[in-house]
């Protein structure tokens, strides 16, 4: 009987460490097992993989508790988890954030390679860019690799490689930018859609030099929304675009208001500051325009005002953890919760790679 037991208990072992997960990369670099539980003098290291085991933990408890306006403790648990390591100094540009980096951008390839089943699909990328993809087209807005410092520019290499954005590409049939600042204008991004026939329209005076292809739908002193429209492959008729003349303090920031061919409006706010002398025209937009869905950076000042103005359906914030600044106005998830609280609308918090459906 005791033989039996333990033939049965050698086996079960046997196959429980058959089924264990891939080794980590720390675990690969010695034939010692012990090593991939032990980091003594090696507190890098420790850091690394830990960071590596946290992103993956979260990526998981989002996978089993998908974007939604009423958000559940393990949800929100997860997003405050990758707020703890998107503050941590010691883990920019190191292996655990770079691999997480590189698999958003693997992720979103995937998902963008089938249509959706729905009018529409909001794709959050980094920071405050989204893959708009319908039936019929996809558009891209803001998206960016990451890697530099806010305006000045200082640390040029990206998070993620260009060849890792190639198929993103592909699949987008327009780029969209805001305005000039590097957490919302890549160049070499952009020079991959030109490169592919893509029209990308930019804010008045970006890049001005780069190609006579970009198309600026406004100027720097324009006062009034201006109407356009885009001839794209994949559609019979062009799309129709306004943008709006904001800000970003004294930066032109154009506000995107795309209407799908499937009927459906999507206002993007780039960084426009929301108060000052635009704030008169923000509040109007309701006036002009049913807006399905509103895409506003996560501090906004006056955001609760501007949503009122702004009459949306459904509320999208981004922008939180911007990894070019410094800890302080990395904003948090747990900060958007916050602000949003007294919205009179719904919204939703996505994280890096979600996306949400809107009927």
């Amino acid at each position: 009987m005791k033989k039996t037991f333990f033939a049965c208990l050698a086996l079960a072992i046997a196959a429980s460490v058959t089924a264990a997960p891939a080794a980590t990369p720390a675990a690969k670099q010695s034939d010692d097992p012990q090593k991939a539980f032990s980091f003594i003098k090696n507190p890098d290291g420790m850091i690394q993989e830990q960071a590596r085991v946290v992103f993956d933990q979260a990526r998981k408890v989002l996978s089993a508790h998908p974007p939604s306006a009423k958000p559940g403790a393990e949800r929100q648990l997860a997003l405050f988890a990758l707020d703890s390591l998107l503050h941590d100094t010691r883990l920019d540009k190191g292996p655990a954030f770079t691999e997480f980096m590189e698999d958003l951008a693997r992720r979103v390839a995937v998902a963008l390679a089938a249509k959706p089943g729905v009018p529409l699909r909001i794709i959050r990328f980094y920071n405050h860019g989204f893959i708009l993809q319908t039936p019929s087209v996809t558009l891209a807005i803001d998206i960016v690799r990451g890697g530099k410092r806010v305006i000045t520019g200082v640390d040029e290499e990206p998070f993620i490689d260009l060849e890792l954005m190639r198929p993103i590409v592909e699949r987008c049939d327009a780029l969209f930018v805001s305005h000039p600042h590097n957490d919302h204008a890549d160049l070499g991004l952009a020079r991959l859609f030109l490169e592919a026939g893509k029209p990308v329209v930019a804010s008045p005076g970006l890049w001005e030099n780069v190609s006579p292809l970009i198309i600026r739908p406004r100027s720097a002193d324009a006062t009034a929304p201006v109407d356009f429209t885009l001839a794209l492959p994949s559609l019979k008729k062009p799309l129709v675009v306004r943008a709006y003349p904001g800000h970003q303090g004294k930066v032109p920031n154009n506000l995107y208001a795309i209407t799908t061919p499937e009927g459906k409006t999507i206002l993007h706010s780039g960084d426009q500051t929301g108060g000052g002398d635009d704030l008169p025209w923000l509040l109007k937009i309701r006036e002009q325009l049913r807006v399905d869905v509103f895409l506003p950076q996560c501090w906004m000042a006056r955001l609760p005002l501007v949503v009122e103005g702004v009459a949306p359906a459904l509320v999208l914030p981004g922008h939180e953890n911007e990894m070019g600044h410094t800890i302080d106005h990395r904003e948090s998830y747990w900060q958007t919760m916050r602000r949003v609280q007294k919205l009179s609308v719904p919204v939703i918090i996505t994280a890096w790679g979600e996306h949400v459906d809107v009927r």
